[in-house]
Formats: structure tokens, sequence, C-alpha cells
């Protein structure tokens, strides 16, 4: 087998890969408060390097000698930019942290602040429906519809001079517990902790995508690029093998 179809393999592999998660990012561009996902990819050893020896190559994809195959897809994290609605039950999480919030069987975690009043006057998220839940990890309820809402920087959330409850604002002890559900939730493993101080709630903001679209179309463009000068290698690479056999004589 010719060496270079497997490399050509490994390139298509990853750029078909970077395209699925390029083009779901660029499908989120105005999802409020989606976190980018990034391809990671790892260089590989040839086949004899790697294992310090000379042997035989197997001839599947568990065993690709050399090139680059993906390490794995993660999750860009970092602030979005903050955008003013002055609505009251917009919320913005400035700083690391997360909203929690529930759908009567499970908890995720959020840093969409899209809310608002359910059919029990308890708070809950807009789009979904789910629970917003306290720092006491109880449902948020009790308000008076006909009153506002206040929900001061710490999250205690306030109707007059009369202290509802306080938002549950939390964040995993890494980032590599979290994985996504949906476009803007998240499921967690092990324990939370209380967001950091310098985390704060930002009434009257949405926080933005943390997608750029015309960067992302530029690495789509270029993940096509790339991904078609890899099958074209194959298409070549293929070609000349089939010349080669066809020029051996027959008995």
């Amino acid at each position: 087998m010719i060496y270079g179809l497997y490399l050509s393999g490994q390139g298509a592999q990853l750029q078909s890969l970077r395209q699925e998660v390029v083009a779901n990012n660029l499908a989120n561009a105005a999802t409020t408060s989606f976190k980018r996902d990034l391809v990671t990819a790892q260089s590989n050893l040839p086949f004899d390097s790697e294992r310090g020896k000379p042997t035989w190559v197997y001839g599947n994809l568990e065993a690709m000698p050399g090139g680059v195959t993906p390490a794995g897809v993660t999750t860009d994290f970092s602030q979005g930019d903050l955008k003013k609605t002055g609505a009251a039950l917009d919320l913005a999480i400035q700083g690391p942290g997360f909203l929690r919030v529930a759908d009567g069987n499970k908890s995720f975690l959020t840093r969409d602040g899209q809310v608002a009043l359910g059919p029990q006057n308890q708070l809950v998220t807009r789009d979904s429906g789910l629970t917003v839940l306290s720092s006491s990890g109880a449902a948020l309820t009790g308000f008076d519809p006909t009153l506002s809402i206040e929900v001061r920087p710490d999250g205690t959330v306030m109707q007059g001079d009369t202290e509802v409850g306080k938002l549950a604002l939390v964040e995993p002890q890494t980032n590599t517990e979290l994985t996504k559900f949906g476009r803007n939730l998240y499921s967690f493993s092990g324990k939370l902790n209380l967001a950091k101080s310098e985390t704060e709630i930002k009434q009257g903001y949405l926080e933005n995508s943390g997608v750029h679209p015309v960067s992302s179309m530029m690495e789509l463009i270029e993940s096509s690029r790339v991904l078609e000068a890899n099958v074209n290698m194959i298409h070549y690479q293929d070609d000349s093998l089939s010349r080669l056999l066809g020029s051996l004589p027959r008995k």
C-alpha cells in the first residue's frame, strides 16, 4: 500500500471533523451565550519510529502510521461581549460561572440569562422553560407578577424591599467536567463551587455568542480546500497504484 494514502486519509478525516464543528459554530452565531467548539489535532510518529523497531504496518484505520489525527473537540469558554437590552429579565454573567437550571429530573448549567415568569410565578428559562434554581438548590418562586424584579450583581433577586431568593452562581472545578447539551446547556460531573467573587450578574444585558462569523467562514473555506486537496491526493495515489499493478507481468 502506498504510504501517502494513509497520510491523505488522515488529513481528510481531520478536515471533515473540522468542517462539522465550524459549521455548527456558524449555525449558532446568533445564539445567546453560545461557546464555540475547536478541533484539536495531534501529529503522530511513523509506525516504526513510535514502536522503536521495524515491523509490519497493519492496514486498518486504528493503526494508521504518521500524519495528523484529531485529538478531540474542546470548547472555548472565553467571555463573550455583552449586549444591552434594557429588559429586566435579561441577565448576563460577567466573569466565570454559570446559572443552575433543572428540568425536574436533572440539573444543568447555562450562561443564557433569558428568563421569564412561569405559570406558577417561578423563574424559568425563556427558551426551554427550565426551572431556574436558587443558591439553596430550590426553585426561585413566589414572585408577584404585578411588581418589577430587580437582580443585584451578586445574584440576589428582589421585588420591592423583599428578597425573593438568590440565583445559584456556580462553576465546576475544571471546565473539562462539562459536556455540551444542546445549544447552551451543559451537563456536569464532579463538585460545583460558588462562582468567584469577581463574577456578577448584569441585569438588562445578554451575553453574545462567542462565534465570530467572518473568521469562522474563512476557517470553513480553508478547511474545505484542504479537504479537497487530500481527497485529490487519494485519487491520484490510487490511480498510481492501479497503474503500477496493471504494469506487472501476468502469467
